[in-house]
């Protein structure tokens, strides 16, 4: 399962959990901050394509294994977030607040917070920050993504064509999931948030890049592609906000600017570098822990004390 490690790739996950921080604590700062989450799908669908292919032409792939490695990998710091949450919320928590917080400790546990929230209010609901596990959702949209997507590349590598088939399925899901996305976009905002249908064409796209590599596809425009993959990224958490309908069209910018990042594969010399830098790659390291804990604390802080914690109050968190 081990691939090539990539620096510029964690710094591209401090970019998303940073983003992703700053948006819930400080949200006029950057007022589309909340994209972090899609760059994150496409930087999970690049990765896991990657090791999953790299297992199944080498003819060692095991699902058992596979999960194992996944549950291991992302169980143990969720359970004591939500071991965590169940401790405070029975201190401070009203009895039907603790109830909810034990109804998503529940999804949570068997990643299915997205369905979850899909059956409430919306995600930019001004109650949300009363649910201490709302980001969960991301979580769940993850490993539904897991479950499906082995069992298709390995039906496809039991063909003598299994490279084109990859990229026809790739490219199949990609363009079905993003109609459905655009289609739900004014029907049903809460499928077009939380439904893994409207959400798995941003990993796709990490996956289809993933692909083109794996049959031989490269590219001599590492440069171009990774300056205008961080400005995307940039007009993505600057420009965008919560009063446009997302995802839909506009989440095409920040799927298309990781996208761009990835692969350009950490050749070019600017961006990369950048990218590469220790304060920064620190931070997409620890990446998931910091977003599992970042909004519970959030949340919490604000129900105890009824109000955001300014900057002071942050550094100390």
């Amino acid at each position: 399962e081990h691939l090539k490690y990539r620096p510029d790739i964690d710094g591209l996950r401090a970019i998303a959990v940073l983003s992703v921080v700053i948006f819930h604590y400080f949200p006029s700062l950057l007022p589309g901050g909340f994209v972090g989450v899609d760059i994150f799908f496409v930087i999970s669908g690049y990765l896991i394509t990657s090791i999953i292919l790299k297992s199944a032409s080498n003819k060692s792939f095991s699902y058992l294994d596979f999960y194992k490695r996944r549950v291991l990998r992302i169980f143990p710091a969720l359970s004591i977030v939500l071991v965590s949450c169940l401790i405070v919320g029975w201190v401070y928590l009203f009895q039907d607040d603790y109830k909810l917080l034990g109804k998503h400790v529940f999804s949570g546990s068997f990643f299915i917070s997205n369905f979850t929230l899909w059956s409430e209010s919306g995600y930019f609901d001004s109650k949300s920050y009363l649910k201490p596990l709302l980001h969960l959702w991301s979580l769940g949209i993850e490993e539904q993504f897991y479950i499906i997507w082995p069992v298709v590349i390995l039906l496809c590598f039991r063909s003598k064509n299994h490279n084109r088939n990859i990229v026809l399925s790739c490219a199949t899901i990609f363009i079905i999931s993003y109609a459905i996305s655009i289609f739900t976009m004014a029907s049903d905002g809460g499928a077009n948030y939380y439904s893994p249908a409207s959400r798995f064409w941003e990993l796709m796209a990490g996956a289809i890049i993933s692909t083109l590599r794996f049959i031989g596809i490269n590219t001599s425009l590492s440069k171009l592609m990774s300056l205008l993959g961080i400005i995307l990224i940039a007009l993505s958490i600057t420009m965008i906000d919560e009063k446009m309908s997302f995802p839909g069209y506009i989440a095409i910018i920040p799927v298309l600017g990781a996208s761009l990042i990835i692969a350009s594969n950490g050749n070019d010399l600017v961006v990369s570098k950048l990218l590469s830098v220790r304060p920064v790659v620190f931070f997409g390291l620890i990446s998931y822990p910091l977003y599992l804990w970042h909004w519970p604390i959030y949340s919490f802080y604000r129900s105890i004390f009824a109000g955001s914690p300014d900057y002071h109050e942050l550094i100390l968190l």
